[in-house]
């Protein structure tokens, strides 16, 4: 069995004669563009199919210190079609224009003919004579490199040259097109303000590069059906605007998010951007001013769907359409895992990654490379393995870059010991019964498991983090439910915006458990003299504490 699982996993065997399939999409909002008329605004929307009801809203930032738009105007529409027209005039907001450039929020709020709900947000920049001037629309984004370099990038409204000018410093680039990258370089402690030539706002970068720093931990922030601020394309826009704030006000010096940030799940590569870019966009006034890295999730999935003698299956797109690729496109992360499991196959540049941050090591596995239905049967990965050259890969990084760190700290989306809804899949899959897996012995996912925490134990690593489950779990692994030696704490925190889950009645490490919580809340770790893990609520209070020894 094991000879046969590993064949498909390594060739993708597509089963002979399958007929393809196309998803419909997901999103109700294909496009919106923003004409200036001479009496006012004309948002044109394209919708994906009929809409029922669709309405604008004008925000603008109250003070140049406020970290989002107040929403205060709306033009309300009933419709049916899937091409909308909604005019706002001038004369609505005309005061709270400047006399110079003023910037414009809006959202684009849609029920289509099920009475499911969607938005889409933007800005552009308006002129003292009331014209649409160029507008950044994504961005900007503070990054951090794999050797501590900063990096500030930024997507415009049209293509045009642009310069960023940080700590006094200009960075400019001569190309006319709309996605820009700046490596800033290094950075001490301290903070730095920064914008961009033409675009009215003013940022600023908190920085802290020492041995003492906190940093936070989170996932799970996709929602589908619901209201429309919790569901901006596909993402808990409401959720995650809160949750960023309140980690950014607790102190975080960087955050790590690993995946189901969107639903996903789509064929089309245009909806899949577009979901992830509206994540980035909703982290906005956290992620200008700290780094933000992200991972992937088994929601972040853009794949090909097919049909053979009446049974569905899908699997990832192949490069450069793959969800891997779109994920490098939208998000900067660290570079150094930039290699393949096999000739053909989608890169793990920049959703497999290490760094390092005062004298710890960090690293970012990828569980859901190569995603498949099946694989054992149509080829392709399961959701939930580490395949042979990640896991060989992350056993090297673990003995070079670990050799003298304080702490390595390791993140992934699927957990080792799942506590509710994901016992099915996850690192488990019932056991590997077959009986449990339609037909399918997987057994072979335990001895995965077991190599992955040997390899952790054998390194020293002493809190492996995980999302996945919407909730919070802490369970201590030791030698009573795992091949290893000392103690390694699993946190799962899935808290981020996704519907929450129930703790399962049963599983067979229920007498490790040592926390349970169902609730938005993030993971906030101190590294000072100890390593102190306070579990915080999107409201601010702390849920569960502990320390690392």
């Amino acid at each position: 069995m094991k000879k046969i699982v590993l064949i498909a996993f390594i060739i993708g065997i597509f089963a002979a004669n399958a007929s393809t399939l196309k998803l419909p999409p997901k999103l109700i909002i294909k496009s919106v563009k923003v004409e200036r008329l001479r009496k006012g605004l004309d948002f044109k929307i394209e919708a994906n199919r009929e809409v029922k009801f669709a309405s604008v809203v004008i925000g603008f930032l109250p003070n140049e210190k406020a970290y989002y738009p107040v929403y205060r105007f709306s033009v309300n529409k009933f419709t049916e079609g899937k091409d909308i027209t909604v005019f706002i005039k001038w004369k609505k907001f005309r005061w709270y224009l400047n006399n110079e450039k003023t910037l414009v929020f809006y959202k684009v709020n849609v029920i289509d003919k099920d009475g499911r709900e969607e938005q889409y947000r933007s800005r552009i920049v308006i002129s003292k004579n009331r014209k649409i001037l160029q507008t950044v629309v994504y961005g900007p984004y503070l990054d951090r490199g794999e050797n501590g370099d900063y990096k500030i990038s930024y997507e415009l409204l049209y293509p045009d040259k642009t310069t960023l000018v940080f700590n006094g410093i200009k960075f400019a680039c001569n190309e006319k097109k709309k996605r820009h990258l700046f490596n800033i370089g290094k950075l001490t402690k301290g903070d730095y303000e920064y914008f961009i030539e033409g675009y009215p706002r003013i940022f600023k970068a908190r920085v802290n590069e020492t041995d003492n720093f906190s940093f936070v931990f989170m996932s799970d922030s996709r929602n589908l059906k619901t209201d429309f601020d919790a569901n901006f394309a596909n993402t808990n826009g409401k959720i995650v605007n809160q949750i960023f704030l309140t980690a950014y006000q607790k102190g975080a010096d960087f955050i790590v998010f690993v995946g189901d940030m969107v639903s996903g799940y789509t064929s089309y590569a245009d909806e899949f951007e577009r979901e992830l870019r509206s994540f980035a966009y909703a982290t906005e006034p956290v992620s200008s001013f700290i780094p933000v890295y992200e991972g992937m999730g088994n929601h972040e999935a853009l794949i090909d769907c097919f049909e053979k003698d009446g049974k569905k299956f899908c699997k990832d797109k192949k490069p450069p359409y793959s969800a891997e690729d779109i994920f490098a496109k939208v998000f900067v992360n660290p570079e150094n895992g930039n290699f393949s499991e096999k000739e053909g196959l989608p890169s793990y540049k920049e959703n497999l990654y290490y760094f390092e941050y005062g004298n710890c090591l960090f690293v970012v596995l990828n569980t859901n490379y190569w995603w498949a239905y099946k694989p054992e049967i149509y080829g392709g990965n399961l959701e939930g393995y580490i395949m042979d050259k990640q896991m060989e890969w992350l056993d090297k990084v673990l003995e070079k870059e670990g050799k003298g760190k304080r702490e390595i700290f390791v993140f992934a989306h699927e957990p080792a010991f799942p506590c509710s809804a994901h016992l099915e899949d996850c690192m488990y899959y019932w056991g590997g019964d077959p009986k449990k897996n339609d037909g399918i012995d997987r057994h072979y996912v335990l001895k995965m498991r077991d190599r992955f925490l040997k390899i952790l134990d054998k390194h020293g690593v002493k809190l492996v983090c995980f999302g996945d489950e919407h909730n919070y779990t802490r369970v201590l692994i030791n030698k009573d439910i795992a091949p290893v030696r000392g103690e390694i704490t699993q946190i799962i925190s899935g808290g981020a915006g996704a519907p929450f889950y129930e703790l399962a009645p049963e599983f067979p490490w229920k007498k490790n458990l040592q926390a349970f919580s169902k609730e938005n809340h993030f993971i906030l770790v101190n590294v000072g003299k100890t390593i102190k893990v306070d579990v915080v609520s999107i409201h601010g209070y702390v849920v569960d504490s502990f320390e690392i020894k």
